[in-house]
């Protein structure tokens, strides 16, 4: 809520070209824009005060307005009662500005380059002692007699910046020196002196010296910002810097001062030449920054007619007072907080009078401060909890076992060291923040002039990066295995970011200031923002990666358990080149979303960061630059929708192009024989090929154009800062304009880096959907069992009887074909031979019989028991026609069993082709009849009690193939194996106990041979 108070002279509706409404609407505006609580406003216009206002709060807990006869303290607008003082004395013969200080103050020694240095008063006077602007954080709080001299003597061997007289650089401590020289040659206390010779005589009855007698008046409580708002903040006394900046008045008595200072008041006859010579500026120095010159307590600037000007600010007030004698205007602002808007208001005013453009307000450093200080409070608050939360968790789990130390002795030491050294380095970098990024000021000025939340900030920065720290050892030393880490990995992104983006803030400030001096302290945030950026890039992809691969292990895992856990007869029905391209390509491309991620993370803090940083310079910039960025990432995603299908349909082409390798290998042989049909098969893989290519391409080309178009986008964003910008932001200098467009440059690498990511995104999209696609049919086909269930005991002789088993095959055509009903039965020390012609239904029979296909109709039962065809599988050996040979006995303790392997190989006559040894065939390079052996060896040693053999004898030579039937069947017979046999060799059906002929799926004939 606003409140006004004051008063008007009887020309109300008008001053100079403005109006009283247009003031009191801009005035609110600023207060509204600055959140500064109360505001006191008066304007004269030659001798007359023509308006006198108070805006808002002098109390905002207990509701007290501000009234034209609140009091504030001045500030350095206290400098001119300073400098009216001196000219006196120097009128009167007691000092001579020519003089050098040490005449006055023997002891009062400075130094420029290791050599004493002459000091004048005439330089302090002008600024141009050579005393640094940090020496403000020299002046002790005090508030006794002796608080001045304390304060002067703090500057005893000061270094100066420059030579006394060489150039302007303003220093609040020059106009203390000179009271205390005014305190030395009047006799006076520095106060008693003000209070007798300029304030008295110039009827300023409601301007004080000290608080104490101000508090008794209507004093306005100081304020200074604190997260976002202002709260009532008591300042320390600083009496030592009164002369400079501690003197307290009021609307009442500024508006007479301002009159004084123009000439126009009575009063000012007698202090005429006085007045006079303190507007008189030192143009013996180059003007300051702002074009003016510095005269007594006064900035001067050839504008217009001419205009003085002095602002003036302390930890909790601030005040501007502007003056154009030639127009007969003067414009004063006090407010209760510090703030740039209350010379922003003043110098608006002023420009409002004289019918000039109102200047947009200045940069306010403080409220910036508290802004990105609670933006880091905001972030870290929550952060540090979670952290704190995190670590107990961790540690907790390593207690109870559920995380277990992997480190050694050395690493863990260096690790410590290392943390250490990095925590000193950030407490280091953390300590220089006033002395780097506040003109060398130290922490116990910060505490008082900036907002609370800055101290805040720093000290939860640290804690948080600390205890992350501490949090990150300790799971790195502790890990747990299924522990993905994503929100260190998160924070580490977030600090890599923000130092990618810290390097060109340093960099930009850095040009911004004095380069003939060496910014050693900027070198050593520029160092840090590189150190974040390349040690977060290295903690980030290392954990990323190792992730992402565990990610794809796991993945591979789970979908070979699912594949393994899956009856053949579902395995059979899956897209050829489906599976090896799921579990080869599309794991491969989701090991690279580390990269993805990294990138993308990086580059949009990054980005924030910097946008951020615009926004400080110029909002509707910062507007604009996003608007452009999202335009791109949209035209980006919108195309990568559109090149999504063409990907989509690229990954499709991959499972037939493992197609065409499954038969490039398999069927090598019988394109090595025939020209033309390697000549075909070539010309469909190179169209498969030329296939993929194109549409690849496509995808591709969809991005590339794009990306042009993101870069013009771009481009033309530096375009309109560079000729657009000058016209619509008129008050932004060159320098300004220079840093938005090095860091729309700098963020080019970003920006490319975020709209890279997105095609990269759809590739990993695609692949993870093929392989949950995959996962999910599996899903949707596998067994209820999910683990092969193991080999029952069979404590009596075995019987496999299968009960009207029936299956049928089908296609899309509609064409179908039919195994069944099946009635029959095999028993243990039995051997049963199976025979037939082609697709008597041979082989799906076997199919059944061993669980590799389950029936649509009847059931299979072992010794009476009906039992799945997983626990059926568990009871065979089985070698297929087309069987498979592994390089590696799986599934059997070939430890125990050497002896017997080397028995069998010479039985089998293949001591001289194989050698088995852990395990392990030193080869499977053997003739068909030779890896057929090979597999009945292996049959011998995994000893089920159910042998299969389909057409083992096709392939042997006739000595082998009698040995087969009238050796190993029968050694088998006797063994109490149950033996199946399929096979065309009638002339050894005798062998048999059981022959079964099939024909058209049926069983035609299941005869015991005579």
């Amino acid at each position: 809520m606003s409140t006004t108070q004051g008063s008007l002279s009887a020309a109300e509706s008008a001053i100079g070209s403005a109006t009283t409404s247009d003031i009191d609407d801009y005035i609110e505006d600023m207060m509204d824009k600055s959140k500064i609580p109360g505001m006191s406003v008066v304007i004269v216009q030659g001798n007359e005060t023509v308006y006198q206002k108070g805006f808002g709060y002098a109390d905002i807990k207990h509701d007290v307005p501000v009234t034209p006869e609140t009091l504030f303290e001045l500030g350095s607008t206290s400098k001119a009662f300073t400098a009216l003082a001196l000219l006196q004395l120097e009128d009167q013969g007691l000092v001579n500005l020519e003089d050098s200080v040490s005449q006055y103050l023997p002891w009062f020694e400075t130094t420029y380059k290791k050599k004493p240095a002459d000091i004048r008063l005439k330089h302090l006077l002008h600024h141009t002692s050579g005393i640094p602007f940090h020496s403000i954080a020299d002046i002790p709080p005090a508030d006794d007699d002796l608080a001045l001299e304390r304060t002067v003597r703090t500057q005893i061997g000061q270094k100066l910046e420059h030579e006394p007289g060489e150039k302007y650089e303003y220093a609040t401590i020059n106009y203390d020196v000179l009271a205390l020289i005014i305190q030395q040659v009047s006799g006076m206390s520095y106060e008693q002196y003000i209070g007798q010779h300029v304030l008295e005589p110039l009827n300023l009855q409601q301007t004080y010296m000290f608080r104490e007698d101000a508090a008794r008046e209507d004093m306005a409580v100081g304020y200074k910002l604190s997260v976002l708002r202002p709260v009532a903040y008591d300042a320390p006394m600083y009496r030592g810097n009164t002369p400079a900046g501690y003197i307290i008045s009021n609307a009442v008595d500024v508006a007479a001062w301002l009159k004084i200072q123009m000439g126009t008041a009575p009063e000012a006859n007698s202090f005429e030449t006085w007045l006079a010579r303190s507007h008189e500026p030192d143009r013996s120095v180059a003007p300051s920054g702002d074009g003016s010159s510095y005269a007594a307590g006064w900035s001067v600037y050839q504008d217009g007619t001419g205009m003085l000007a002095h602002a003036g600010g302390n930890p909790n007030y601030s005040t501007y007072f502007v003056l154009r004698p030639a127009d007969g205007y003067g414009v004063a602002v006090l407010t209760n907080m510090n703030s740039p808007y209350s010379g922003a208001a003043a110098q608006g005013i002023m420009n409002m009078l004289v019918g000039k453009e109102v200047p947009e307000p200045a940069s306010d450093m403080y409220r910036s401060i508290d802004a990105i200080s609670s933006v880091v409070l905001l972030l870290t608050a929550p952060v540090l909890l979670l952290v704190i939360w995190l670590t107990g968790k961790a540690v907790w789990q390593a207690i109870r076992g559920g995380r277990r130390y992997v480190g050694r002795h050395a690493t863990t030491a260096t690790g410590f060291v290392l943390f250490a050294l990095f925590m000193a380095g950030i407490a280091y970098c953390l300590s220089q923040i006033p002395n780097t990024l506040f003109w060398g000021v130290n922490w116990s000025f910060v505490q008082v002039w900036a907002p609370n939340t800055l101290i805040y900030a720093v000290f939860s920065l640290f804690a948080t990066i600390f205890l992350f720290g501490l949090y990150f050892l300790f799971t790195t030393l502790f890990p747990r295995s299924d522990d993905r880490s994503f929100f260190a990995i998160t924070l580490l992104s977030v600090a890599s970011g923000f130092g990618n983006a810290l390097i060109i803030f340093i960099v930009n400030e850095t040009l911004n200031r004095d380069l003939d001096q060496f910014q050693s302290g900027m070198l050593l945030y520029f160092i840090l923002g590189i150190a974040i950026y390349v040690f977060g890039q290295k903690l980030v992809r290392t954990r990323l990666v190792r992730i992402a691969n565990d990610m794809v292990y796991e993945k591979r895992m789970e979908l070979l358990g699912k594949i393994l856990n899956t009856s053949y007869q579902k395995i059979e029905g899956i897209e050829d080149g489906k599976i090896p391209a799921s579990l080869n390509n599309d794991t491969e491309t989701i090991s690279g979303f580390s990269n993805i991620v990294v990138t993308g993370a990086t580059s949009f803090v990054t980005l924030l960061s910097c946008f951020v940083y615009m926004g400080m310079i110029s909002p509707l910039g910062v507007v604009m630059a996003i608007g452009f960025i999202v335009a791109a990432a949209g035209i980006h995603y919108f195309t990568g929708l559109k090149a999504n299908q063409l990907w989509e349909q690229t990954r499709d082409i991959q499972n037939v192009f493992f197609r065409f390798i499954h038969d490039l290998t398999g069927g090598f042989k019988e394109l090595s024989l025939n020209r033309n049909k390697r000549a075909d098969f070539k010309q469909d893989m190179q169209d498969n090929c030329h296939s993929y290519r194109e549409k690849r391409i496509g995808g591709d080309l969809k991005f590339a154009n794009v990306n042009v178009i993101g870069e013009l986008l771009f481009t033309f964003v530096i375009g309109a800062v560079v000729f657009l910008f000058p016209i619509l932001f008129s008050e932004l200098k060159v320098s300004t304009l220079r840093n938005y467009v090095f860091v729309l440059l700098y963020m080019t690498g970003p920006v490319h880096g975020i709209l890279g990511t997105i095609p990269n995104i759809f590739r990993v999209r695609i692949s993870w959907n093929r392989i949950n696609e995959l996962s999910r049919e599996l899903d949707s086909i596998q067994e209820a069992q999910q683990q092969a269930a193991p080999a029952l005991e069979v404590a009596e002789p075995l019987e496999l009887k299968l009960q009207s088993v029936e299956y049928h095959y089908g296609n899309h055509d509609g064409d179908s074909f039919a195994v069944g009903p099946i009635d029959c039965s095999f028993r243990a020390g039995q051997v049963t031979f199976i025979t037939g012609g082609n697709g008597s239904g041979k082989s799906t029979l076997a199919k059944l019989i061993t669980g590799l296909y389950e029936p649509v109709q009847g059931g299979i039962t072992v010794n009476g028991q009906s039992v799945s065809t997983q626990e059926l599988s568990q009871h065979f050996s089985a070698i297929f026609s087309d069987f498979y040979l592994f390089e590696k006995l799986y599934g059997i303790s070939y430890s125990s069993k050497q002896t017997e392997i080397e028995h069998y190989l010479k039985v089998l006559h293949l001591q001289d082709k194989v050698e088995i040894r852990d395990g392990v065939l030193n080869t499977t390079k053997l003739s068909t009849g030779q890896r057929k052996r090979l597999a009945l060896l292996i049959s011998y040693l995994e000893d089920r009690p159910i042998c299969l053999f389909d057409e083992w004898a096709a392939d042997q030579d006739p000595e082998y193939r009698a040995f087969f039937y009238h050796n190993l069947l029968p050694e088998l017979k006797q063994r109490g194996k149950c033996v199946i046999a399929i096979t065309h060799d009638d002339r050894y059906f005798h062998m048999a106990d059981q022959v079964i002929k099939m024909e058209i799926g049926q069983v035609v004939n299941s005869l015991l041979p005579a």
